[in-house]
């Protein structure tokens, strides 16, 4: 599904649903392809350490607090994301280093 709207331009709830299951699913995908990176950077680590890697794992989480508050987002919601995004791609990183 395509954006076809901006959001002033819908007419009713179901347009606006519309609309923010498109974000969603690109959203979605864009996690996608993300984690096919993170496959990609295992080849590169050695051992659990390498993968934790938690002086990169706590700035990337800060980097996207500020991200989203730069754009009038809640950084600490964000954080939440992102830490909770990262620990499932460790855990998934962890499974291909074995």
């Amino acid at each position: 599904m395509k954006l076809s709207k901006l959001p002033s331009e819908c007419a009713s709830k179901e347009d606006i649903r519309s609309q923010i299951d498109a974000i969603d699913r690109e959203i979605i995908t864009l996690f996608s392809q993300r984690f096919q990176y993170v496959k990609e950077i295992v080849k590169f680590k050695t051992d659990a350490a390498g993968v934790v890697a938690e002086d990169r794992r706590n700035e990337v989480i800060r980097v996207r607090g500020e991200w989203a508050q730069e754009l009038g987002l809640d950084k600490e919601a964000f954080e939440q994301v992102y830490a909770i995004l990262i620990e499932y791609f460790i855990k998934e990183e962890m499974k291909l280093l074995k």
